[in-house]
């Protein structure tokens, strides 16, 4: 069977009519070439061409489309939104078959209903049509600055600000200020996201659509088994449960002079927005790794049960060495998860760096081959002083498969509260607010080593 592929505006209602014809007469469709999953990859394959032609604009314009290029995209973004309300519908039909909801479609950001993101995808694309000005401006609102928003709301000063301005007008105000329109939020959630180590190691995040949410994961299954002929067939059960997550509140302020803010160039709001955003990734890259888990913080890796520890150097601990990562690779490995990458703190990325043979030649010491897929990245979120028996100056090493480790971050707008509190000081502040949880989907791929000395 050939499968219909399409990119033009009546692709969908072409594809469309096709599946009408297959209901109508099945003989007809099959005259086509086309059977049921024939039809929905031609669906996927028509969804993601539109919203490739979608994010094409969207780059080679910089995100500011003159109103023809902005009917373009509109168009596209329809066909893609019909393809991918169908695609959906499909898999409901087919799950109904079974009496059980299947996974949808989790393609193109028009379309996804996947609850997981993956580190390279963003928040900013889950919204509806990748953030678009839903308003008619023509403006695409993903291009908004959280920096030059505050600047220009605290000071006044709107040059070179005109997307903000408009932006403005979308936040809900109250005596204290305004929150942040939703696309810039989100941005500002990809900016912190892209500062944490766990996502950089491969962390999924699982946008919250509610307070709490639960994810269902898998913790046993079948084994198949040889038979003699005629004889009785294996039997075994899938076996599953879920992970909770519940949004937590993490939140600061953030105090500034007005004179600061009003003599500043419009370039200093690149490295306001940074600060921030790196401010709210270390602190999940913290909780992440070594969070209590006693309300209001998540629990972390190093406190959940079912994790594989590792007491490197017995008692009092010891130097890092290559040994102790091949040790917690085969950990992982045991339990039948493939680590990709170890997270430590920068000291003992300095400690590894001096590793030299013993032999006499000063020669410095390289990973072994085994590590070769192991990536390795360093985190000042990871305490030096800890002890260890008699040492007082120990840290921890993290190695995992870092997509079993869920980052739950709670949609809907970022709140930014911007605030007055300090003016009798000539200073003005922003309330930062960010919600989310964390959670092991499964302990078993995670290794934690104690005891790691300089």
């Amino acid at each position: 069977m050939t499968t219909p592929t399409t990119t033009g505006f009546n692709g969908a209602r072409t594809l469309l009519g096709v599946r009408r014809d297959f209901f109508d007469d099945p003989a007809l469709a099959e005259s086509r070439g086309l059977g049921d999953m024939d039809y929905r990859e031609g669906l996927i394959a028509a969804e993601r061409a539109h919203s490739a032609r979608m994010a094409e604009l969207r780059s080679t314009t910089g995100g500011q489309l003159r109103a023809s290029e902005q009917r373009t995209y509109d168009r596209h973004a329809e066909a893609a939104a019909e393809l991918g309300a169908e695609i959906r519908r499909l898999d409901d039909e087919a799950g109904a078959m079974f009496g059980r909801a299947l996974p949808t479609y989790g393609g193109a950001p028009s379309a996804r209903r996947s609850p997981f993101l993956a580190p390279t995808e963003r928040m900013v694309d889950r919204l509806p049509q990748g953030g678009r000005d839903e308003l008619g401006t023509g403006t695409s609102r993903s291009g908004v600055s959280l920096g030059l928003l505050l600047r220009g709301y605290f000071t006044g000063q709107w040059n070179g600000a005109d997307n903000e301005l408009r932006a403005m007008g979308e936040g809900v105000s109250t005596a204290g200020g305004v929150l942040v329109p939703t696309p810039t939020a989100a941005e500002f959630i990809d900016r912190a996201r892209n500062a944490a180590r766990v996502v950089q190691a491969g962390a999924t995040t699982v946008p919250m659509d509610a307070e709490t949410l639960k994810v269902p994961r898998l913790t046993g299954s079948s084994a198949p088994a040889w038979r003699e002929e005629h004889g009785a067939i294996a039997i075994g059960d899938l076996t599953l449960d879920s992970v909770t997550l519940k949004a937590k509140s993490l939140a600061f302020i953030v105090k500034t002079s007005r004179e600061l803010l009003e003599d500043s160039d419009p370039a200093v709001a690149p490295i306001i927005e940074a600060d921030l955003a790196a401010q709210v990734g270390l602190e999940v890259d913290r909780v992440a790794l070594r969070g209590s888990g006693v309300d209001p913080e998540p629990e972390g890796i190093a406190n959940a049960s079912g994790i594989t520890e590792i007491a490197h150097g017995g008692a009092n601990g010891a130097s890092p060495d290559w040994d102790l990562y091949v040790d917690m690779q085969a950990a992982i490995r045991g339990a039948n998860f493939e680590p990709g990458a170890v997270i430590h703190s920068s000291r003992t990325e300095a400690s590894l760096g001096k590793l030299r043979e013993g032999d006499g030649t000063g020669q410095y010491l390289r990973p072994p081959a085994a590590l070769d897929g192991v990536r390795r990245l360093s985190t000042n979120q990871l305490p030096g002083n800890l002890t260890t028996g008699t040492s007082t100056d120990t840290s921890e090493v993290y190695m995992a498969e870092w997509s079993r480790l869920y980052l739950g971050i709670r949609t809907g707008p970022l709140m930014f509260t911007l605030s007055e509190r300090y003016a009798e000081n000539g200073q003005v502040a922003f309330l930062v607010w960010w919600r989310g949880d964390i959670a092991l989907a499964q302990p078993g791929a995670f290794a934690v080593a104690t005891g790691v000395r300089p």
